[in-house]
């Protein structure tokens, strides 16, 4: 009975593999061969939302990519301290074409970003976790980071190095995580709560050519189940992208395109685009000078 068990196992595990690839294989499939359900075009920024009904990750999926060329410039701002603001009015303050909201932060009193947050060259906000700890105790929420140079976005993963934020040559820095890519690999992800449920999504990315992606996965919705953190990651390689970063998600999620809120953020519990979250932080888009 032994032998016969320790045959089947490893056929087993061969088996649940196959079964596992072939299904990541579908879901690469319908997703690269999607058409947009709405789309939008503004001096070479490129919107399209998707809509899956039950065929993406065995779910009904609504996702919302915004594809910026090289060029743009590119910053993270804040809401004034103590308080928390829309990303539409962060992004409208801004003037900017674009805007996603960023990383993770007090609801309740003191307000305010809890991942080291830096806007021209001025730190705003510290991790909120002891960060001198070793790098293998450094929060999922905080293994990555976007650091903007000279209005160019950059996707960083943490090093062992610590206090590692502080050395990042920027003028503005965001930790967020968990990473998703790096240098065109999907990165594992922890068996943390936080990553295998399925949430509202918001993420950002960076192809090869320079091309910054901003994607939001709408989720809490029955038109919407939301993603885990794999999941995400592997819709951001399917768009191309060389590295990526998970960013705060949940009623959070929320991008602005051109004035408008494009995805459906859920604080309202309505599939429309009312149910935007005040938040901390958020990366906008503006036309270079």
């Amino acid at each position: 009975m032994r032998k016969l068990f320790k045959i089947i196992a490893p056929s087993l595990l061969v088996a649940l593999f196959s079964v596992s690839l072939s299904a990541q294989n579908q879901d690469s499939l319908t997703f690269v061969t999607a058409k947009a359900v709405a789309n939008a075009e503004k001096n070479g920024i490129v919107f399209n939302n998707y809509l899956f009904e039950g065929n993406l990750f065995n779910s009904n999926q609504c996702i919302s990519v915004l594809e910026v060329p090289s060029g743009y410039h590119f910053d993270v701002v804040a809401a004034p301290e103590g308080t928390l603001v829309w990303t539409s009015l962060l992004s409208m303050g801004a003037k900017a074409v674009a805007a996603l909201n960023g990383s993770f932060f007090n609801m309740r009193p003191p307000f305010g970003g809890v991942t080291y947050t830096r806007v021209d060259g001025t730190i705003v906000a510290e991790n909120n976790k002891d960060v001198s700890t070793p790098f293998w105790s450094r929060s999922i929420r905080q293994n990555g980071a976007i650091a903007i140079l000279s209005g160019e976005l950059y996707v960083l993963k943490a090093d062992q190095l610590r206090n590692w934020e502080n050395y990042i040559f920027a003028e503005d820095v965001l930790t967020s995580g968990p990473i998703l890519m790096v240098d065109g690999a999907l990165e594992p992800q922890a068996p943390d709560k936080f990553n295998t449920t399925r949430h509202p999504r918001t993420a950002v990315g960076k192809r090869s050519d320079g091309t910054v992606v901003f994607v939001v996965v709408d989720g809490r919705f029955p038109e919407a189940a939301g993603v885990s953190t794999t999941e995400l990651s592997l819709v951001m390689s399917w768009l191309g992208c060389r590295d990526a970063l998970n960013l705060d998600g949940g009623g959070s999620s929320t991008m602005v395109f051109d004035g408008n809120i494009v995805n459906h953020p859920s604080d309202n519990k309505k599939f429309d685009h009312l149910g935007e979250r005040v938040v901390a932080n958020a990366i906008v888009v503006r036309d270079a000078d």
